[in-house]
């Protein structure tokens, strides 16, 4: 039984997402009280005492601002967002690529958002995040394809669950009328997404959108 390592499994989506995950996989959940992502060494630390075979990063953070508005009192904000969303997502990429290079096996799997490609207000630091993961995997791919390591992101819409929790009444009704499909996202969808990417190698270095239709 391959092992995945959910980053990011206590939040909105990650806790919704385990248990289909673990009818065929042994999963290690991790939040943020379990490890730092930001740290390196916490990072290292952990692969270097687990064999993990599949690597899920859903770790992120965002801070709704207009970009003119950060100030001394919020600028610590855009740290977090960076520290969390790049370097974290860096972090859990180089820990992991050593051991899956040795064993001809791995699957990274590292969430973007729809934000990259389609920006909203107030998003500026988050959506920009997300577009160096979208670049990140790119790269990763050329370097370890022919090790038998698919690397994609996946560029999450919004979905009944996690962040899109977070937005308030009055804007979401504006941005469900905006989605083609009308609807949130499942998490059965995000599921199946993720098992394709699992079980089809030759599917790497791609950013994969889902989000009912929004381009």
């Amino acid at each position: 039984m391959k092992t995945i390592a959910l980053f990011g499994g206590t939040g909105g989506l990650g806790s919704q997402l385990a248990p289909l995950l673990s009818k065929d996989y042994k999963v290690i959940i991790l939040g943020s009280r379990s490890i730092d992502v930001a740290n390196y060494y916490d990072v290292e630390a952990f692969f270097y005492d687990n064999e993990i075979d599949i690597v899920i990063n859903l770790s992120g953070y965002s801070y709704d601002s207009f970009l003119h508005k950060y100030s001394d009192l919020t600028y610590l904000e855009i740290d977090k967002q960076l520290d969390i969303n790049i370097r974290g997502t860096i972090n859990v990429a180089t820990c992991a690529l050593p051991k899956m290079r040795e064993k001809n096996y791995g699957r990274l799997i590292l969430m973007s958002s729809v934000l990259a490609d389609h920006p909203v207000v107030s998003t500026s630091i988050y959506a920009g995040c997300k577009g160096f993961v979208d670049s990140f995997v790119k790269t990763i791919s050329l370097e370890n394809a022919t090790k038998n390591i698919n690397c994609n992101s996946l560029q999450l819409g919004y979905f009944d669950g996690g962040l899109t929790h977070r937005i308030p009444e009055a804007f979401k009704d504006n941005i469900l009328k905006n989605i083609p499909a009308k609807r949130w996202g499942s998490i059965e969808e995000l599921h199946n997404t993720i098992e394709y990417l699992i079980s089809t190698p030759y599917i790497t270095g791609q950013s994969i959108n889902i989000s009912g239709g929004l381009n």
